[in-house]
C-alpha cells in the first residue's frame, strides 16, 4: 500500500504542511444580531483580518511550511470527482431550511455561479434573505436565510490528522456542524488525501461529540482522547 500523505506522530514535531483557511466575506456578514449564535463577541475587521492572516502564513512559509488552503482543497476534491451538485445537496440539507421555494432558490444560484470555487466561498458566506427574494421588505432583508460560518478559520477543531488518518468530528455547538461537510468532501474525493490514502477514523455523522482540540497525538504510540 502506497504511503499515506498523512504522517502526524508528534504535536510537537516539526511542522512540514499546514491546512489555512483566510478569512473572507464571511466575516463581513458578522452583524450584531448575530454573534452570541454565531460565537463571536464582537465584529473582526476583515482587511486587518486578512492582512494577519497573510503574515502568518508567510511566517509559516518562510520556516519552509508547505501551505494549503481549506476552500482550495474543497474545489480540487469536487473537481476531481465531479461532485458539486452532490455537495450543494448535502450543504443544502444541513442548513436546516425547510422552506422549498428557498432551497430551490438557493440551489439554483449556487449552481449558476461561474466556477466550482465561487460556490464554494459563496456557501461559506451564507445567504441573506434579500439576495434570494429582492422584493422582501426591511428589516427582513438582512436576516439570514443560511447563516455565514465566520469560525472556519479555526481549521482544527472540525477535522484533525493523526498517524496516517484523519478524525472528521462531530462538533459540540450546532452552529459549527456544517463546517465538517469540507473536510468530509476534502478527504472523501480529493486526489491526494481522499479516502484510497488517508484513513478516515472518525465520521461526522457519528453521535458523540468530538472537536480538534480533544485529540492530542502524545507520541508515535500514544494517542490522548479528551472526555
Amino acid at each position: 500500500m502506497k504511503q499515506s500523505p498523512v504522517q502526524v506522530n508528534s504535536e510537537i514535531g516539526r511542522l512540514k504542511r499546514v491546512i489555512l483557511y483566510r478569512p473572507a466575506k464571511e466575516l463581513e456578514n458578522l452583524v450584531p444580531d448575530y454573534l452570541e449564535e454565531l460565537l463571536f463577541d464582537d465584529i473582526p475587521f476583515l482587511e486587518d483580518a486578512q492582512e494577519e492572516h497573510d503574515h502568518f502564513a508567510e511566517i509559516l512559509r518562510s520556516q519552509g511550511v508547505e501551505v494549503l488552503y481549506l476552500d482550495q482543497l474543497v474545489v480540487e476534491a469536487l473537481e476531481a470527482a465531479n461532485a458539486t451538485e452532490e455537495f450543494v445537496d448535502q450543504w443544502l440539507l444541513e442548513t436546516g431550511l425547510t422552506d422549498e421555494e428557498s432551497l430551490l432558490a438557493i440551489r439554483n444560484y449556487l449552481l449558476g455561479l461561474k466556477d466550482t470555487q465561487a460556490i464554494v466561498s459563496k456557501s461559506i458566506e451564507g445567504f441573506k434573505r434579500a439576495e434570494i427574494f429582492p422584493e422582501v421588505p426591511s428589516p427582513e432583508r438582512f436576516s439570514f436565510l443560511v447563516n455565514p460560518m465566520p469560525n472556519l478559520y479555526f481549521t482544527r477543531d472540525p477535522f484533525a490528522t493523526m498517524g496516517q488518518g484523519v478524525a472528521i468530528n462531530r462538533m459540540y455547538s450546532q452552529t459549527r456542524r456544517r463546517e465538517t461537510l469540507y473536510g468530509d468532501i476534502i478527504f472523501r474525493y480529493h486526489p491526494i488525501y481522499g479516502q484510497q490514502q488517508v484513513s478516515v477514523y472518525y465520521d461526522r455523522g457519528k453521535d458523540p461529540r468530538i472537536e480538534g482540540g480533544d485529540l492530542l497525538v502524545l507520541s508515535e504510540s500514544v494517542l490522548a482522547i479528551g472526555v
